[in-house]
């Protein structure tokens, strides 16, 4: 028997792109990027696959702003087209570098989610900090608790393929004052000295960067200040990290509606009340890192299509494929850290 994919891949060419296509209709596609490079690998989009992915889109979508997607779907007047809505996460410079020019190319809007105190070359994002440290160093001086995990030098050196993956399933479910102490501690058995901005590989977007792409149809939403998992602060904390990031993006591109973005965007990371804390700091809508069989309909976690190197999995997302299987299979693109990362 055919899997779900493979009947995708067998009858979507012939018509079924087009069905799941009139069938979703009314539910906006809202496409999620966060890196991009020259050639692609590490996790980041390459610029011709980009390419490729826009030209496809001009041709046979509707690329609307995120709030323009949202006022339509709401329409009873459905367009001819299906809609898709460009997201990108975090605040990385190759954003600007890569994406920034070919929106302009094809004339597309986009949502640009940044973290504020990263702006700037200003904080390390606190998992690109580690991911530097392991990276930077062979050893730890000694064994290293997390909570009811123990990492030993013989596990560090082993296992370095695994281990930035094996720490940040922990570490998302900290405190931003425990993810920072874990990281100074790391510092201290590494003897590693990191450079108070960040590198080159993990350089932030300026503020002169942002207003010009604000002039040039990219809405600057919020991600947070420091990056951290809303779900697991204290409700000062989520406060402060909510309104500071609608301050600071007030304070430097002026005061507009915005839209929000929930750091990891998991379930566990988007509380009742920090949906709350979000709406009533005035942002016109937030969105997740997953989809479900919710999609919009809960406009403070909203559901995102990921995107990647893979030519099917875009099509798949774009001509309402996943949408249909999480209606239909109640299928989803939620993704747990712990569940795919050993634990020591």
């Amino acid at each position: 028997m055919l899997s779900f994919s493979e009947l995708v891949r067998t009858i979507g060419p012939y018509g079924g792109y087009k069905l799941a296509s009139k069938l979703t209709r009314s539910y906006p596609r809202i496409l999620m990027y966060h890196r991009f490079s020259m050639k692609g690998g590490s996790g980041s989009l390459s610029k011709g696959m980009l390419e490729r992915q826009f030209s496809y889109l001009k041709e046979n979508f509707d690329v609307l702003s995120l709030s323009d997607a949202l006022s339509e779907c709401d329409s009873p007047i459905s367009k001819k087209k299906p809609i898709v809505s460009l997201t990108i996460d975090d605040g990385y410079r190759d954003f600007y570098e890569f994406c920034f020019p070919l929106l302009k190319k094809y004339e597309f809007p986009a949502t640009f989610y940044v973290a504020t105190d990263f702006v700037g070359q200003g904080i390390w994002l606190w998992h690109d900090k580690l991911k530097w440290i392991i990276d930077s160093n062979s050893v730890i001086s000694e064994s290293l608790y997390i909570k009811e995990h123990k990492y030993t030098p013989e596990y560090w050196c082993n296992n370095k393929d695994t281990l930035w993956r094996d720490l940040v399933s922990v570490m998302l479910r900290m405190s931003g004052e425990e993810i920072e102490n874990i990281l100074d501690k790391l510092s201290f058995l590494t003897k590693a000295k990191i450079p108070e901005s960040p590198t080159a590989d993990y350089c932030s977007v300026s503020w002169a960067e942002l207003r010009e792409m604000q002039a040039a149809r990219v809405s600057i939403g919020g991600h947070t200040k420091s990056h951290y998992s809303l779900g697991h602060l204290s409700v000062g904390d989520v406060k402060s990290q909510v309104l500071g990031c609608r301050d600071h993006l007030s304070h430097e591109l002026g005061e507009q509606s915005r839209h929000f973005c929930f750091p990891n965007g998991q379930p566990a990371d988007i509380t009742g009340s920090a949906k709350a804390m979000v709406k009533s700091a005035g942002f016109e809508s937030a969105v997740a890192a997953y989809y479900d069989k919710s999609g919009v309909t809960d406009r403070f976690s909203m559901s995102r299509h990921g995107v990647g190197e893979s030519w099917f999995e875009f099509q798949k997302s774009v001509w309402g494929i996943d949408r249909l299987g999480a209606q239909l299979f109640n299928r989803n693109s939620t993704f747990d850290w712990g569940e795919v990362c050993p634990q020591k």
